[in-house]
């Protein structure tokens, strides 16, 4: 497998929250507000936020991605979750789902507290393999009118999203810069040291992993690290004490996609609260999915 990062795509992702906010493992579903059936497991692998039904990261039978980011912020409240966002499109059966997935974003009256939303949807080549079209959804900002772009060549071998404003240095986060260059490091060793699967998970893994010497004590120093060590910290717009609660790297995925349509998905916990405390499982605990996407479906 000397070529594997030379025919596979790579989203390598960590999930920064609150470890107290409820979430469900990745698992198959639908989006269901029931227990999902074993026997129909669903069409969407991913977890769930428990408090708005959403999900930060996932893919569907189909091959469809999406991503979605956070921009740093003061809080401000809306009727309408950031999380649907990615629901929307990974239940979409649209022949044309980037193009009709932001005009379903896009409507009059949606309003949103600040996003960045990463699409991607599986092309077939005439060579019978598979390519992604991607694209960029952002409102740069809370309450912001909502834009889409296509991603840059560069982008496209070896880029990031951050929670930063796209356009706006939101691209230059010292995290972004150091796992974009590790990353890059990881795709040039796969080719020239013939690494296999589990060599490439393992250091994507490592890469997802970094953090600088100093200790993150603040919210402000986030884009400073690729991995958050869980910390106390308050949580805004509260006009009452409300304990500090724990904020850090609860999640790492590390998603590979052949081009011949085979999926690895290998979700990793990270940071859990147990008995008000936080702890960092070791080993730690994952959750490994294999499956095919149907190559004849793509456009």
């Amino acid at each position: 497998m000397s070529d594997y990062c030379n025919t596979c795509s790579i989203l390598a992702s960590n999930r920064d929250e609150f470890l107290d906010r409820p979430t469900q493992d990745a698992h198959f579903h639908s989006f269901e507000n029931h227990a999902p059936n074993p026997e129909s497991p669903g069409s969407v692998l991913s977890g769930r936020d428990e408090k708005a039904g959403g999900t930060w990261l996932g893919i569907n039978r189909a091959g469809r991605v999406a991503l979605l980011t956070n921009i740093t912020e003061p809080a401000k409240k809306y009727d309408s979750s950031r999380g649907a966002l990615t629901s929307s499109f990974l239940l979409s059966e649209s022949a044309h789902p980037l193009q009709d997935g932001v005009g379903k974003i896009n409507s009059p009256n949606a309003m949103f507290a600040g996003f960045n939303l990463l699409l991607l949807s599986p092309a077939l080549r005439p060579d019978g393999n598979l390519s992604y079209d991607s694209l960029l959804v952002t409102n740069h900002g809370s309450g912001g009118k909502i834009t889409s772009r296509f991603l840059s060549t560069q982008e496209r071998s070896c880029g990031g999203v951050s929670n930063g404003v796209d356009g706006a240095g939101g691209n230059e986060w010292p995290k972004i810069n150091h796992a974009s260059h590790d990353i890059g490091v990881v795709l040039r060793s796969s080719l020239t040291k013939g690494w296999t699967e589990t060599n490439v998970t393992d250091h994507l893994f490592e890469v997802l992993a970094w953090r600088p010497p100093e200790p993150i004590t603040d919210r402000s120093q986030l884009r400073d690290t690729v991995h958050v060590a869980a910390f106390p910290i308050m949580i805004e717009g509260s006009t009452e004490y409300v304990k500090p609660t724990f904020y850090g790297t609860r999640l790492s995925t590390v998603l590979l996609v052949r081009r011949d349509g085979t999926v690895l998905f290998i979700e990793r916990d990270i940071w859990k609260l147990v008995d008000g405390k936080a702890v960092k499982p070791e080993p730690p605990t994952e959750r490994r999915f294999r499956f095919n996407i149907n190559v004849q479906t793509c456009a």
